[in-house]
């Protein structure tokens, strides 16, 4: 068999990883904060003859990235819908798995007092841990995280602060990834100091940064080169019999 089809099955398992992170993407598109997974790139590599080796290309794939962009802030007037207008993540406690960076901001109160996002994970305080919230009159969040509320039954005027929601921007030397949950960390699976140097929007929700027509068109063109490998490997196939078939013409 001729070792090109390799080469071209190589190059059908990276565009079917291609078509999940389109489809993706698409299922993605209305959830808040969202960040599109960035498709493999296709690169190559030459085999060295001079090893023993036939010099054949064979295509790579890099590891699958996300793309930081903001999406738009849409209002809400709702308090307790944040957002983060330019860089960087609130920290959160997913419901399974561990501490890590999120840029959804739909926020909630669950049962027990404490502040969560719409999917249940924990925001994290800037000491990184839950943040209770009593019972209020009125809550509002300042650009830099602190929470401020009136309490229930309290005087005109009365406030008092309950946390203060820790968010980072990370570092140059720290390259973030996406989880297999979803979530954002590090490579090597945890999360920077918060540095609170992030700007929040209160009464904001930040849409999902993927654009539906680029990722339609992104699943014609994987199909399409797809097809052109099968077809690749049909040639190849007729070639070997092509040429076996002639090895065993008589002399």
């Amino acid at each position: 068999m001729d070792k090109s089809i390799f080469t071209a099955l190589n190059s059908m398992q990276i565009l079917k990883n291609n078509q999940s992170v389109t489809s993706q993407n698409l299922s993605n598109t209305n959830v808040p904060g969202f960040k599109k997974d960035i498709h493999a790139n296709f690169g190559s590599i030459y085999l060295d003859r001079e090893k023993g080796i036939d010099p054949r290309v064979y295509a790579l794939s890099d590891v699958g990235a996300f793309d930081n962009s903001q999406g738009t802030l849409n209002p809400t007037e709702r308090p307790l819908d944040l957002s983060i207008d330019g860089d960087g993540f609130f920290i959160v406690n997913p419901k399974n798995g561990n501490q890590a960076l999120s840029r959804r901001g739909d926020l909630k109160i669950d049962e027990n007092r404490i502040l969560i996002d719409n999917t249940g994970a924990q925001i994290l305080s800037v000491d990184l841990e839950p943040i209770e919230v009593p019972p209020f009159q009125k809550i509002s969040i300042a650009k830099d995280g602190i929470i401020t509320i009136q309490p229930l039954n309290a005087e005109p005027g009365e406030e008092i602060n309950v946390g203060q929601i820790g968010t980072t921007r990370g570092t140059e030397n720290v390259k973030l990834v996406k989880s297999l949950d979803g979530y954002i960390r590090t490579e090597q699976g945890g999360i920077p100091e918060p540095d609170q140097l992030s700007n929040i929007v209160s009464g904001f929700l930040e849409s999902s940064n993927v654009k539906s027509v680029d990722q339609l068109v992104a699943g014609i063109e994987q199909s399409r080169a797809f097809e052109i490998n099968v077809k690749f490997i049909t040639t190849a196939k007729e070639l070997d019999e092509a040429g076996a078939s002639l090895m065993r013409m008589p002399n």
